[in-house]
Formats: structure tokens, sequence, C-alpha cells
């Protein structure tokens, strides 16, 4: 037992340090672009939403299912997430755009440095 813990503890500590320095590029990165202004300057864009990416179907079953909800869709409550999508299609409806929380850290670090001019 103990062998695992001391496994388990190692890949956390692993986790962290990745994390960590995850942060502290994306800090070096902020600062390098607040040095010359003292705050940063997000472009003005009609390209925020392009940068977000087109909408995704890739959405949980909740989310697809409010999306009936919303646009008035009966019948939807017995379907799995590939008849939902289906009849979705069917309706016109556009797909939401992916989750912030879907990204990984490289595309926000991208997204945030497209959006500060670096």
């Amino acid at each position: 037992m103990g062998r695992i813990a001391d496994s388990l503890r190692a890949n956390l500590r692993e986790v962290a340090k990745s994390d960590a320095r995850s942060l502290k590029e994306m800090d070096a990165e902020l600062r390098a672009a607040t040095q010359f202004s003292g705050t940063p300057q997000l472009k003005q864009s009609k390209k925020i939403k392009a940068l977000l990416g087109q909408g995704s179907w890739d959405q949980t079953n909740k989310t697809l299912q409010d999306l009936c909800r919303k646009n008035g869709i009966k019948g939807f409550w017995k379907l799995k997430k590939a008849g939902l999508v289906d009849v979705l299609k069917k309706n016109g409806v556009q797909p939401p755009p992916k989750a912030i929380e879907r990204f990984s850290k490289k595309e926000l670090v991208s997204i945030v440095k497209e959006l500060l001019g670096i």
C-alpha cells in the first residue's frame, strides 16, 4: 500500500508542477505585454468570436436538451446524444460555441495572445 500511495503522490506532484509551469509562462507573457503600458491592451476586433471557434455539437446531453427546450422541440427527452444533434440540425438550430472549460491550455494561451496582440 505504501508504494501505491507514493506513486500517487509523485503523480500529483508532477501534475502540480505542470500546472505551475503553465501559469508561470502565462504570467510571464502577460507581464511582457503590460511592460510598456502598465495594463494589458485588448485588441478590439470582430474576430473575438472567431477565436472561440465555430459552434460545436460536442456538448453534454443536458445542454442539447436545453437547446431543444428553448427551441420548442418536443419528444427530445427519450433521445440520446446523436438523436438530439440530428433533431437540432433538422430544426435549423445553430450549435453553441465550445464551453470555455473544454479548451486546452494551449488553446487558451493562443486566444489570450491573440487578444493582447502578442
